[in-house]
């Protein structure tokens, strides 16, 4: 009988237990592949703002122009994603901007890809950087300064650039992550903004790259996937989180979250969530209004395995985010918040309105979309 009572807790309580976090999925240069459909360009602008819509961390990769200007492509060369040729260090952004891409997906990362209709440009990293701050999107970037690129510059005047138009963005230190695998271009980022954090690209893993990190203070590392055996909980017991790359298929996901990574990088972000149990709700309506001295916004969470979770309002200015306020969501996946605005706020605002994600579904982003002018108090009439 001892055994049996014994046996019922040991399964309640494990029945009871909080399942483990899924690892957060960066979308590799945007996350090009769509359930194992190439569906965006490189670095796009729409690739990113897919992924900000679906909680995908933004990685993205910086190359300097001719006139000093960094811009999100990969590559030294602009051949095998674009319809132009030649290096990037070749073009300034003004010539740059006549370059088209060309293809879907990542061509050399292993996934499919597709030709498609030259259209879109290359965007600069401060656009991608003021699209994670209008959205709340976390960005992984790195500096891709490389000893392999014919634009290598040995000193810090690459990182620096690149240093000055994410400190000019403004964007919060707990939206950031630089990663480099070149740890001079980590000490550049780690001088200019104090704290935030960096992360070292590892292509062999091991007791020294950990202490190299432990050495240098650089929090994250991000080696090749898959590691020797035994790396992750290695890591994990120096201190360390760890975000392997570039991880691609089904399997290889189940694994890495198996062995406990904090983060994942890939391609196919949407394939990768759902390797890890989560899924994208169908749909999340938003509507706004502004009355006076406050905004309001309601709607619905459409296609969600459960209906559980924080709703988020964001009200941004011009330059800074405004107000943002909380909301559970409701057992019939509805949601109404709330926030006051400051007197004085300018008539012309954005607002986003996000769901956080549970343990089924993932996040979900509505906007920035414009905030309607304000509702007028109605004015009694004389009786």
């Amino acid at each position: 009988m001892l055994r049996a009572t014994l046996l019922v807790a040991a399964v309640s309580a494990a029945l009871a237990a909080p399942a483990a976090a899924a690892p957060e999925i960066h979308a590799h240069r945007g996350g090009t592949v769509s359930n194992g459909k190439p569906t965006y360009s490189e670095e796009t602008l729409q690739a990113y703002k897919h992924a900000a819509a679906n909680g995908f961390v933004l990685e993205v990769d910086a190359k300097l122009t001719r006139d000093g200007v960094p811009v999100a492509v990969h590559d030294a060369t602009l051949d095998r994603t674009t319809t132009c040729s030649g290096e990037v260090r070749a073009y300034t952004l003004t010539r740059l901007r006549s370059c088209r891409f060309d293809v879907l997906g990542s061509p050399g990362g292993g996934l499919r890809t597709r030709a498609t209709k030259p259209a879109g440009r290359i965007a600069t990293i401060a656009e991608v950087l003021e699209l994670a701050r209008l959205t709340g999107a976390k960005v992984n970037l790195e500096i891709k300064n490389l000893p392999t690129d014919p634009d290598w510059d040995t000193t810090p005047g690459y990182a620096n650039r690149v240093m000055d138009v994410v400190e000019a963005s403004g964007l919060p230190r707990s939206q950031l992550l630089i990663q480099s695998f070149i740890p001079a271009n980590l000490d550049v980022a780690k001088q200019r903004i104090p704290h935030v954090h960096t992360s070292l690209l590892l292509l062999s893993s091991g007791a020294d790259t950990i202490a190299l990190a432990d050495d240098k203070g650089y929090e994250w590392l991000s080696p090749q996937w898959p590691g020797p055996a035994g790396f992750v909980a290695d890591v994990h017991r120096a201190g360390h989180p760890i975000v392997p790359y570039t991880i691609d298929q089904r399997a290889a996901v189940k694994a890495a979250a198996r062995a406990k990574v904090d983060a994942l990088i890939t391609d196919d972000p949407l394939m990768a969530a759902a390797a890890v149990g989560l899924k994208p709700a169908r749909s999340m309506t938003a509507k706004l209004a502004r009355h006076p001295g406050r905004i309001e916004a309601k709607g619905r969470l459409t296609g969600a395995a459960r209906c559980q979770g924080i709703v988020k309002l964001r009200v941004l200015g011009a330059k800074d985010l405004l107000r943002s306020t909380r909301a559970h969501l409701k057992a019939t996946c509805t949601y109404r918040v709330a926030v006051t605005v400051p007197r004085g706020a300018p008539a012309e605002l954005l607002a986003t309105v996000g769901f956080s994600g549970n343990a089924r579904v993932l996040p979900r982003l509505v906007g920035p979309k414009p905030v309607p002018a304000e509702v007028p108090l109605a004015v009694p009439h004389a009786g």
